[in-house]
């Protein structure tokens, strides 16, 4: 058992380990306390590079986020569209942007860094991105911004991290994204699929932050999770557009979304997260 706190478990845990892949950064449940969250995240993440450097790691693969992909106005944005300044888009781009601006200042072992778009698929247990199925099927579209969400099958991104923790020369930083988007049309078809009733209309940025705010406070005071979490506003709102042509080009290939979306249907209904009788409307 490893614990941030205990810098002597971490060591022991990476004894006589070349590669770590490190997916365990501060993942903030709520976006209200960005100073303290960004505190604890940059605190376990030195932690986790003290003990790799002290036991000899020799490649530590970060998984950080499309967050910290810079848009372009001109076309799709790659591995070279890095911010130049913390981007004031709220507590989870700022967090991810600061733990990736450390790791690549990191120069005791070779770094490289993943930028995972939002991950879909089956054995997603803290239920993520997934939240937006989960509340579809259950018959309640969320509400959402207008912007769009880029997708990845987790499967296809383990099959990534594989890849760099093996590859002889990895690339320093490689986007992990497939289908993007419309974030309205993509739950119309969620909708349709589970047999639920169509989503609300998108709201503009202005008024799901505001929305999300309100739903994160009742959070934080009553228990439970929003069901518009700012960290989701802000991505919809500020998602790039992504070019993984490069991930492509070392021979990983991406599942389609509606394979992905099959494969999570089988896995949360022995989950208990889908209903069966959505599943039964869908078939």
């Amino acid at each position: 058992m490893t614990d941030f706190g205990e810098p002597r478990s971490l060591r022991e845990a990476f004894s006589g380990v070349e590669v770590l892949v490190h997916a365990a950064a501060h993942y903030p449940r709520l976006s209200l306390e960005p100073q303290q969250t960004l505190d604890r995240g940059l605190c376990e993440l030195e932690a986790v590079l003290d003990a790799a450097a002290e036991a000899g790691v020799r490649r530590l693969v970060f998984v950080s986020s499309t967050a910290t992909v810079a848009p372009r106005e001109d076309g799709l944005s790659t591995e070279d569209d890095v911010f130049t300044t913390c981007p004031d888009w709220g507590t989870y781009h700022a967090l991810k942007w600061h733990l990736e601006r450390r790791v690549r200042a990191e120069h005791r072992m070779e770094m490289v860094v993943a930028c995972p778009a939002a991950c879909l698929g089956p054995f997603d247990w803290k239920v993520g991105t997934s939240a937006l199925l989960v509340a579809t099927a259950r018959g309640a579209p969320p509400a959402h911004p207008i912007g769009r969400i880029t997708t990845v099958d987790a499967r296809d991104v383990a099959h990534a991290l594989v890849l760099l923790a093996t590859a002889a020369h990895p690339p320093s930083r490689l986007l992990l994204a497939d289908e993007t988007s419309d974030a309205h049309e993509l739950l119309c078809g969620l909708a349709r699929r589970y047999g639920a009733p169509a989503p609300p209309p998108a709201l503009c940025a202005d008024r799901a932050r505001a929305l999300s705010n309100l739903q994160e406070e009742d959070a934080a005071r009553f228990g439970g999770r929003p069901a518009l979490a700012r960290e989701l506003v802000d991505l919809i709102v500020h998602g790039p557009r992504i070019d993984a042509s490069r991930s492509r080009a070392l021979g990983i290939r991406y599942r389609p979304l509606n394979d992905t979306l099959d494969a999570w249907d089988s896995w949360a209904q022995r989950m208990g997260l889908l209903p069966t009788s959505r599943l039964e409307l869908r078939t």
